[in-house]
């Protein structure tokens, strides 16, 4: 669970930190995006059908024509969501960088049966998954209610089902360690790890 964690923080750290250098770009297209197909939008055509709404960015950064229909840089939305942006992206990279942290963490305290170790990943893990249903409930409201719209919703509180489990796994893990089976544990490990001593299992009285 911490390699998974641990790799799925570190990689998350470099496009957040292309987002960040084009933070600019990104909300000029999320404006022209919510302009087209946000909610009160005059638009009919439904975005999570509508071919251009797949390729907005890529079509947009490829074709100057199309980026003129973007706001200028100074146009009061694009402003707030660009310094929205700058303090969104700032504070996911500091996230991300604490998570990758509390990974080695959980990691090092599985391996040594140091049960406070695995504490900050579980504190970490929690928010995660609260701020993940809570993004994907709010992009639902934002866009619209529609038949994909749901069905995004389901997948992400599917995952958060399965994360929330895993996360369960690894709180049986600190309640284990709790009681004292961890230290043991590494007791049997150095015992049975010196140098041509044999380790012969515990006493009769100490089972």
């Amino acid at each position: 669970m911490g390699i998974m964690t641990l790799s799925m923080s570190l990689f998350s750290i470099i496009p957040m930190s292309i987002s960040l250098v084009n933070r600019n770009f990104l909300a000029k297209v999320t404006v022209h995006m919510l302009d087209r197909y946000g909610k009160g939008a005059q638009n009919s055509t439904n975005p999570f059908v509508d071919s251009d709404f797949w390729s907005t960015v890529t079509s947009l950064a490829g074709d100057e024509e199309k980026a003129a229909e973007l706001r200028d840089d100074d146009d009061p939305q694009v402003e707030r969501l660009r310094s929205a942006m700058l303090v969104f992206f700032i504070v996911c990279i500091i996230l991300l960088v604490m998570y990758f942290l509390t990974s080695i963490m959980l990691m090092y305290g599985s391996i040594k049966a140091k049960r406070w170790f695995l504490l900050p990943w579980l504190v970490a893990t929690l928010v995660f998954i609260i701020a993940y249903i809570v993004g994907m409930v709010l992009s639902t409201i934002l866009f619209g209610v529609s038949i994909i719209s749901l069905i995004f919703l389901i997948i992400a509180c599917t995952e958060s089902i399965i994360a929330f489990y895993l996360w369960l796994c690894v709180v049986s893990l600190f309640q284990f360690f709790s009681q004292g089976y961890g230290q043991g544990a590494e007791q049997i490990l150095e015992l049975g790890s010196r140098k041509g001593g044999k380790y012969k299992g515990l006493a009769q009285e100490d089972r």
